[in-house]
């Protein structure tokens, strides 16, 4: 097994204060360095295409809601952890990138709906498959069955996570 910084970390800590069980660091310090480098990770996979993560998953949350492929700004707030004043510069964004377009609310014509084009639901679909073909990739160290029990581990430590801050904590979209 590699020795990483995590590892340094927790060492000097047993070093420096014996008395305390530094053992959450492994854990949560290696989450935020897994974050960090999953950032960066996607930002080169989108940056040729010309997008952020933050577009992508607008891109996404409009594909996997179904046919017609559209939302309300709200409601793609809510899907994406975004303000609505934010989701209204992330749809002009894609809309000058003819990914989506605006069309009326056929319930309220005072709305308009951010709808995926058809380049916006093409690149998507190529998108998402190279993208969860990249991840599972990473993840071939795991055993048949082991994906499954770690990602319920994770959903656990979210969980508790939430209970103990308050459950103040929106919940992130996952693409």
């Amino acid at each position: 097994m590699t020795h990483d910084r995590v590892d340094s970390i927790l060492e000097q800590w047993a070093s420096e204060r014996p008395d305390l069980d530094a053992s959450p660091i492994g854990i949560f310090g290696r989450i935020s360095r897994i974050d960090r480098l999953f950032e960066q990770s996607m930002a080169d996979f989108l940056r040729p295409h010309g997008l952020t993560l933050g577009l992508f998953d607008v891109l996404a949350a409009l594909r996997r809601n179904g046919a017609p492929f559209q939302a309300k700004p709200s409601e793609l707030a809510a899907m994406t952890m975004l303000t609505s004043g934010g989701m209204t510069g992330r749809v002009d964004q894609l809309e000058k990138l003819n990914l989506v377009r605006r069309v009326p609310d056929p319930d309220d014509r005072r709305v308009m709906m951010a709808q995926l084009s058809p380049e916006g639901k093409d690149l998507i679909d190529r998108l998402m498959g190279e993208h969860l073909a990249r991840e599972r990739a990473r993840l071939e160290w795991l055993q048949d069955g082991e994906s499954e029990e770690f990602a319920a581990h994770l959903r656990m430590l979210e969980a508790s996570l939430r209970s103990l801050d308050g459950g103040v904590q929106p919940e992130e979209p996952a693409n």
